[in-house]
């Protein structure tokens, strides 16, 4: 495993908020200004914020920013919690010391339960290039996002007082949120609208939520309920087809609105 540097935490409501001001304002600068303006930051990082909020969420036209799917699924969605899990999955996708260290936790490279100096010699080893300060900073601000959004929680010994980290082992994410990230990895990043089975089952999104075999059947199935995806058994194939051909089509039939 390798990861490069993070340097900003990710506060979530304001985050939320700034994704919300799009509803009205499209002018990127006019954005750029209004996210420094609420982040809980020194103008220093807020600025980097900015600049990793832009990275992450906005996709434009010259110095308009275009209302995504993405965008206005966060803002559409009525669930706080689901516009979380959204949130999560990008921040997992455009931040491999994210993304990668939860894939790890998923995939038991990384023990369930971990204490923290060898939580930090995870760190260590994948980024064998960066000075101890940077490791530090990616470290402290990795398990502080997986904190903020629920995915790992810490305890500390009350006699030697070292922390140990463990996964979340009740995570239970909504459902829309689970269905937008499966869309958006499968038809925006991937382009497959009909993957194997197997390949569903070992996808980013579900290991990103630390999903065990039980609960990713328990989420596809709703998906075969409500008509989101469909099964098709071709030869010796097993294969999921979207059923819903964009994300701008799924977002209305989710939302109801055009």
């Amino acid at each position: 495993m390798r990861i490069q540097s993070l340097s900003e935490k990710i506060p979530i409501d304001e985050t939320i908020k700034a994704i919300e001001y799009i509803k009205d304002e499209r002018n990127v600068e006019n954005l750029k200004a209004y996210v420094e303006e609420i982040m809980p930051f020194g103008k220093t990082t807020s600025i980097k914020y900015r600049n990793k909020f832009i990275q992450r969420f906005v996709e434009l036209d010259g110095n308009e920013v275009i209302y995504s799917p993405l965008i206005k699924f966060i803002n559409e969605i009525e669930s706080y919690q689901t516009k979380k899990e959204v949130i999560y999955y990008i921040v997992c996708i455009t931040s491999d010391a994210v993304g990668e260290v939860v894939k790890a936790f998923s995939q038991g490279d990384i023990p369930s339960e971990i204490e923290e100096i060898e939580l930090k010699e995870v760190f260590a080893n994948a980024m064998p290039e960066a000075k101890e300060s940077s490791i530090s900073k990616t470290y402290s601000v990795v398990t502080t996002i997986l904190k903020d959004f629920d995915i790992i929680q810490y305890k500390r010994n009350s006699e030697t007082k070292k922390k140990t980290y463990c996964i979340n082992e009740n995570i239970r994410p909504t459902y829309e949120g689970i269905l937008f990230n499966l869309y958006y990895e499968f038809i925006k990043l991937k382009g497959n609208k009909m993957p194997e089975v197997e390949t569903v089952l070992q996808c980013d999104t579900f290991k990103y939520f630390l999903m065990s075999d039980l609960m990713k059947k328990r989420y596809l199935k709703w998906m075969l309920d409500n008509e989101y995806i469909e099964n098709y058994v071709m030869g010796g194939n097993n294969k999921y087809q979207f059923s819903v051909d964009s994300l701008e089509g799924l977002i209305k039939k989710v939302t109801g609105l055009d």
